[in-house]
């Protein structure tokens, strides 16, 4: 007769415990802190959560959810292998409606990179390899099409900000340009379906 394997019975005893991963680039302290000064102005002038308030800059690329065995770092690594660092610049502002309701974010100026690492760690093997740009030797020749981007990257400043104090912003605040050299991708996480903070889980290096 065959003998019951007693590790099945501490498996189903212990469940795995289940993580969210949230992975992101982060940007240079002096960016951080503008950024927090813009959130006061905007808190100043219309009021908003506190968890905007706190939310220290940054511009997500995925946020999953993955078991405790699941080595993220190394996925992710193996994802990003050969990519180098970059500028990321930022441009003013945007916004993205959702019914009554607005968010408000600063725009980048250059987000086809930051996309690039985004579609290679969500789906490494439709990793794409950025085209080489030549140069235009015709007036007659069509202008190179812009790339689809899968995302919007973006460093938000407000989210659910309702019509009436959307309308009674002074935008001109939010026409901010600085710019970052991104060298690094951070990971980090929490127990899911909570509200608990995220704890550093690891970075990788960008060449």
């Amino acid at each position: 007769m065959a003998k019951r394997n007693a590790n099945t019975t501490q498996l189903t005893l212990f469940p795995e415990t289940l993580y969210e991963y949230h992975i992101l680039l982060s940007p240079s302290d002096a960016i951080k802190e503008e950024v927090d000064s813009l959130k006061q102005q905007l808190h100043e002038q219309i009021g908003i959560s506190e968890k905007d308030r706190t939310s220290i800059a940054h511009i997500t690329l995925l946020k999953i959810e993955a078991f405790e065995s699941t080595n993220m770092r190394d996925l992710v690594k193996k994802a990003l292998a050969g990519e180098t660092k970059f500028t990321i610049k930022v441009n003013g502002y945007d916004y993205f409606s959702h019914g009554d309701s607005r968010t408000l974010y600063l725009k980048l100026e250059n987000p086809e990179k930051v996309d690039h690492i985004a579609v290679a760690i969500k789906n490494p093997a439709k990793k794409r390899a950025p085209k080489p740009k030549y140069r235009q030797t015709s007036i007659i020749d069509k202008p190179e099409r812009k790339q689809k981007l899968s995302m919007t990257p973006h460093i938000t400043i407000a989210r659910n900000i309702n019509q009436d104090d959307f309308n009674r912003i002074d935008f001109s605040v939010f026409e901010y340009e600085n710019e970052w050299v991104c060298d690094r991708v951070i990971i980090r996480r929490r127990l899911a379906n909570t509200d608990k903070l995220f704890s550093p889980a690891g970075e990788i290096k960008l060449g």
